[in-house]
């Protein structure tokens, strides 16, 4: 009997199972053994076109047989996809190797990874010349994923990112675009370089974007420093005083106001010059504790100091200027 009508006998029958045997997903699975072999002309393209579009009409009145339809047509199309393609076997490092000869000790051309859609160029032997982006070279045949597999590993790759639908609806050139491709060694070193570049770009902006967090939040406790300070302007100076309201000379009332804080500083102004850590004249920020000689006040901004200053003038503000300075200590 003619193959053709031999073939044909076989789908219809196929197809008649499919409508009245319970066991549907059994029975379609059986054709869509017959639409994975081989096409040996146009006409078997032909019949597997008549095919899916026959259990397209079942699944119109079972849901079983419409589940089997989409996946049998998927597959049909990805392993359209795979012709001549394929994926590589890769282990826990995440990529394979592509060697420029038939030689595990050759030099290396590039890597494919999990994702990378290989095209296969020719045969030779153990070895396959392979193609995948710009990566040319070879691979053991051992190292390739064939057949059913392939198709599996391409749902697999494909899954998240494109639905079964949309492998229906999109063309080949569309969907491989969801799979990636290999990287030369002068790729990955360029990937890597830049990868680099990124992670100094991104730790130098944190690092910047703390400094700033941290001055402001030093700025906004020197402003409280200075607020609370304002608070003794006009009341007395007393020498050896320590009293904020009562009486202080100039280190008494440093370290009166800095003892609001929960921070105890030395007695003496001259002691003072060693406490928090210095800055210099250009960083200066309100609340730093400026030292001079036999004086000690605190920056209040703007050019100005508050400070106990003597007998005559009480606690008020003087010009931070106005004698050497030998240090400005920061407590924050």
């Amino acid at each position: 009997m003619n193959q053709k009508f031999i073939k044909k006998g076989i789908v219809v029958a196929t197809l008649a199972a499919t409508i009245l045997a319970p066991t549907a997903q059994v029975l379609a699975a059986e054709a869509v053994s017959i639409l994975n072999m081989p096409k040996q002309n146009k006409q078997v393209e032909l019949e597997e076109k008549t095919l899916i579009n026959a259990v397209a009409e079942i699944s119109e009145n079972t849901f079983s047989e419409k589940t089997i339809k989409i996946d049998s047509t998927v597959d049909i199309k990805l392993n359209d996809i795979l012709s001549g393609k394929t994926f590589a076997k890769v282990g826990e490092e995440g990529y394979l190797q592509v060697y420029v000869t038939t030689d595990e000790n050759s030099d290396v051309s590039g890597k494919v990874y999990e994702t990378s859609l290989i095209k296969i160029v020719d045969r030779a032997g153990e070895w396959v010349k392979v193609s995948s982006g710009n990566v040319v070279g070879f691979l053991k045949t051992e190292n390739l994923i064939s057949g059913k597999d392939a198709v599996s590993k391409a749902k697999t790759i494909l899954e998240g990112k494109i639905t079964e639908e949309e492998i229906s609806l999109l063309n080949k050139e569309e969907i491989e675009t969801f799979f990636t491709v290999g990287e030369t060694v002068e790729e990955e070193t360029a990937r890597l370089a830049a990868e680099e570049a990124q992670r100094q770009a991104e730790e130098a902006a944190r690092l910047e974007a703390e400094r700033i967090a941290r001055e402001a939040a030093i700025a906004a406790r020197g402003v409280s420093v200075v607020e609370y300070a304002r608070q003794f302007l006009g009341n007395p100076y007393v020498y050896g005083g320590t009293s904020l309201t009562r009486g202080t000379d100039c280190s008494g009332f440093v370290r009166g106001v800095y003892a609001h804080f929960g921070i105890s500083l030395p007695r003496t102004s001259s002691s003072m010059r060693s406490v928090g850590y210095a800055v210099s004249f250009s960083e200066i920020q309100p609340g730093d504790i400026v030292c001079y000689s036999g004086h000690v006040g605190i920056y209040a901004g703007n050019g100005q100091i508050v400070n106990a200053i003597d007998e005559s003038r009480g606690i008020g503000m003087s010009s931070v200027t106005y004698a050497n300075i030998i240090t400005i200590r920061r407590m924050y």
